[in-house]
């Protein structure tokens, strides 16, 4: 069984007050270290359970170094346990758990759908629709969460003159070095949120 890297870090805070991380496990300087920490997550739920004592007294676990991009390990926790999230906290594992599997990321996407589907099934086509469209939604808070994933694993590059603002996990956008919103997205279209709301729809037989 994986040693929980978790566990590991808060047994040493606890007697020093400060502790070492591999470096796989590092704040990436440009762009975001989620996948390998999501991982580590899912070790601590399987060894330990859903409750992470640690982060109550563990400090942030930053998964970037970019002054835009508060988001720590912590966030993407109460992201996933959240029980205000009207999908079921089992389903909403078992799609990020898909999402950083090592499936293709294509073949990644058509398990997740096949996870979200029962949720929308019986919506007809102007509800479903406005589920959607809806940013905030259940469903489509799934979907940013899923995209930030996918950014990382297809190896997306930002460009340089753009940067990644995100204060509330998994909500994000672009913005230029003059704090002007940026209209850029990846051209890999599995990594935009929109995308992957369009595809649901045209998946769900409405």
């Amino acid at each position: 069984m994986d040693e929980s890297v978790i566990k590991r870090i808060y047994a040493e805070f606890k007697d020093t007050k400060k502790f070492t991380l591999p470096d796989t496990l590092m704040p990436f300087e440009k762009g975001y270290n989620l996948v390998s920490w999501v991982k580590e997550l899912f070790v601590y739920y399987r060894t330990e359970g859903i409750i992470v004592r640690p982060f109550d007294e563990l400090p942030g676990l930053r998964l970037s170094n970019e002054e835009g991009l508060t988001v720590t390990l912590q966030d993407v926790h109460e992201f996933i346990i959240n029980d205000l999230n009207l999908i079921p906290l089992e389903t909403r594992k078992k799609v990020i758990e898909q999402a950083v599997s090592r499936a293709k990321v294509q073949e990644s996407w058509e398990n997740i759908v096949s996870l979200l589907l029962p949720f929308i099934e019986n919506l007809d086509k102007e509800t479903l629709m406005e589920e959607l469209s809806w940013k905030c939604g259940p469903v489509s808070e799934i979907l940013w969460a899923v995209s930030w994933i996918f950014m990382e694993r297809e190896q997306i590059e930002v460009p340089e003159a753009i940067s990644m603002e995100c204060t509330r996990f998994p909500y994000f956008h672009w913005q230029t070095k003059g704090d002007i919103q940026s209209m850029w997205e990846p051209e890999a279209p599995i990594c935009r949120r929109e995308w992957l709301a369009f595809d649901l729809y045209n998946k769900s037989g409405v």
